[in-house]
């Protein structure tokens, strides 16, 4: 029992000393809202060559949920292309100092689209090379592989509540369509029972007649 308290009480320690950068910073995903044959940007400045991109979206709502994807770099060439494609991961390390625009187009379809883009800065940790003690080397690696299980957590919530999203979304189109087709039968089962009656009463009719 005192080891395990004083296990935890190192990584508690080390939890406070190690700076907030040394860790990768997470963000909140963004949602944005393609309208048919669009394109939106979103633009990140790498100011350091040691930092790297992580970058991932989702097709959240819309047709066929399939757009295009594309990494600018900052002197203006095309780094990466994705065609047609549903939700993608990227790992970005910098291809040069400067500003990189992540641009999206909705070339499928005439629904309007939903994408949820998640942007997560990684950094190298400077403390690294310096000297630490046996109980903060293993409190980071416990660190670390708490960093990683949370991380393969938050994908795998991200894709189940995409996939929620998307079969949401395909429910309430087959509803729509449901909808309208019921209207459809009802016209032409009305239709077809006046053009019965309209018929009915000429034959009666012009039976009569050739009767007088």
């Amino acid at each position: 029992m005192r080891f395990n308290l004083a296990f935890f009480a190192s990584i508690i320690a080390f939890l406070l000393s190690v700076p907030v950068q040394a860790f990768s910073s997470s963000h909140a995903p963004i949602a944005i809202s393609l309208p048919a044959f669009s394109k939106e940007c979103l633009y990140f400045d790498m100011n350091d060559e040691n930092d790297a991109l992580l970058v991932g979206y989702q097709v959240l709502t819309g047709g066929n949920f399939e757009i295009d994807f594309e990494i600018i770099g900052p002197d203006g060439n095309s780094l990466t292309q994705e065609k047609g494609k549903k939700y993608a991961d990227f790992l970005l390390k910098s291809f040069g100092l400067g500003q990189y625009s992540f641009c999206f187009s909705n070339s499928y379809g005439t629904a309007l689209k939903k994408v949820e883009i998640t942007m997560e800065k990684e950094s190298q940790n400077d403390a690294k090379n310096a000297k630490v003690s046996e109980e903060d080397v293993v409190a980071n690696h416990a660190v670390e592989e708490i960093d990683r299980n949370l991380n393969k957590i938050t994908k795998i919530m991200n894709y189940l509540r995409a996939r929620e999203w998307r079969n949401m979304s395909t429910v309430e189109s087959t509803e729509s369509r449901l909808t309208w087709l019921s209207l459809l039968i009802m016209g032409v089962m009305v239709a077809i029972s006046i053009l019965q009656a309209l018929l009915i009463q000429f034959l009666f009719s012009s039976r009569q007649k050739n009767y007088v």
